[in-house]
């Protein structure tokens, strides 16, 4: 279970400088991420309120006393005890040691709900899981720990603050797919683990994922591997940011697997803005999760340019208030998280206001466009009046324009105006180049470019034989 610590106030939204209110820049993705470092958002709050931290408790694992375990300190903190650093003196490793915060140990299901942590973990053999090596409790029943494997690496958290290029940003999605993988194991077992945030999602040197912290698990189906009671219907247990709305309404009897799945679109969300979908101070974060409020990520406010339209509608589709219109499955996500990585569709969303001349007529071709939505319209310089212009056509949701002067290294041959807002996929000519000159898909589209312009110079040479 998450710790919870006093409130404090949001801190300001943070926006990146450097681009232009006409979304003019369109060499953005050079520098990702989108936003300008990742938000302090109190991750680790949780609806139950849990007491403040005191020292940490001595370990009463048998093998510490024993000198088996030699303890070499504390190295982090959960909403249900502290882990310790262990140096396994027979085995020469180190090892991860969980141990229930003193307080918790006097209230029995406290003490139940950690056990149970430790089984359900321990059960959960998975790669993508971090092992459980052992569970002790001492005789009185109140002491409780158990030993797991030392994972080197940073969190979730971390790595998103840290993102400054789109190799970070492929190794987060990388890394959310092998949370999936392990989410669809879980699930398959009746395991729902109800407490997912960057947080609880270590990374470790050589490319490892583990899913850590199921401390909030709960059993759907069968429950062989717990022995406490369920949660009763109100109950609300998580993370308020990154919560669902059943979980946030206590709908114990709705939680399944995509609510799980609603908490990755969160994850994928921060990912995006650098802020977790629900800020503000608890209750009104709870309440925003209860409804399902939460600003689309290209509308965030610490958003410099929109992310990949993909993307957001993977976050959009993951975060959907009904459970029915979600991802149905974690191997769903996961198998659009990957669709996404071998498209390499990274390309910005921009909208340009109406009246923009999107396209200049003579300028050098630096980016192609696909329309998403609006119109604009095409129009070419009139040879006999030079201040006036000729439409040409109306161009509509799903068009493409600009390609054509890049693979000609030519000037633009029309101007493009925005009749109306527009928004449009903008692939630079950097990415379009490396397409064609890296993909065998590229080398098709180059080859009807050149037959494109080789009409083109026909119609003009008969034109002007005319």
């Amino acid at each position: 279970m998450s710790s919870s610590k006093p409130e404090s106030a949001a801190p300001p939204t943070v926006l990146v400088s450097g681009v232009g209110p006409d979304g003019s820049r369109l060499d953005a993705y050079d520098a990702l991420p989108w936003f300008d470092g990742a938000q302090r958002d109190d991750g680790s709050m949780s609806a139950a309120a849990m007491p403040a931290w005191r020292e940490a408790p001595a370990s009463t694992h048998p093998a510490v006393q024993s000198g088996r375990l030699r303890d070499e300190g504390e190295i982090a903190r959960g909403g249900m005890g502290s882990i310790h650093r262990l140096y396994d003196v027979d085995l020469r490793r180190r090892v991860a040691l969980k141990v229930i915060d003193s307080a918790l140990a006097e209230q029995a299901d406290m003490r139940q709900r950690f056990v149970d942590e430790a089984r359900i973990t321990g059960a959960l053999t998975h790669p993508n899981i971090v092992p459980v090596h052992d569970l002790a409790v001492d005789e009185a029943g109140r002491g409780a720990s158990y030993t797991m494997k030392l994972v080197d690496g940073r969190t979730l958290t971390e790595l998103i603050a840290m993102q400054a290029s789109q190799r970070d940003v492929e190794r987060i999605l990388q890394a959310l797919a092998s949370v999936c993988d392990a989410l669809s194991y879980a699930h398959s077992r009746g395991i729902v683990h109800r407490d997912l945030k960057p947080d609880n999602i270590m990374v470790g040197e050589f490319g490892e994922v583990y899913l850590m912290d199921w401390g909030c698990a709960h059993a759907t189906t069968e429950r062989t591997l717990v022995d406490g009671e369920p949660d009763a219907e109100g109950t609300v247990a998580g993370t308020v940011r990154y919560m669902s709305p059943e979980q946030a309404r206590g709908e114990i009897s709705r939680i399944d697997a995509r609510t799980d799945i609603f908490s990755m679109g969160a994850i994928l969300y921060k990912a995006l803005t650098g802020q977790a979908p629900y800020m503000g101070p608890m209750d009104d974060a709870l309440a925003a999760a209860a409804r399902c409020e939460f600003r689309s990520p290209d509308e965030s406010g610490g958003v410099a340019v929109k992310p990949p339209p993909m993307l957001t509608a993977i976050v959009k589709k993951a975060m959907a208030k009904e459970r029915e219109d979600r991802h149905q499955s974690a191997a769903e996500l996961a198998d659009e998280l990957r669709a996404f990585l071998r498209g390499g569709n990274w390309f910005p969303l921009h909208v340009f206001q109406a009246g923009r001349v999107i396209v200049r007529e003579g300028d050098r071709a630096d980016a192609a466009y696909i329309i998403t939505a609006g119109q604009c319209e095409v129009r070419r310089r009139d040879p006999d009046h030079p201040g006036r212009s000729i439409p040409l056509r109306v161009l509509k949701a799903g068009d493409v324009f600009g390609e054509t002067a890049i693979f000609a290294d030519a000037p633009r041959s029309a101007s493009v105006v925005a009749l109306e807002d527009v928004s449009a996929v903008v692939v630079d000519r950097a990415s379009l180049e490396e397409l064609v000159a890296s993909t065998y898909l590229g080398r098709f589209v180059r080859a009807l470019a050149d037959r494109f312009l080789e009409v083109e110079a026909k119609a003009r040479q008969q034109t002007a034989k005319g």
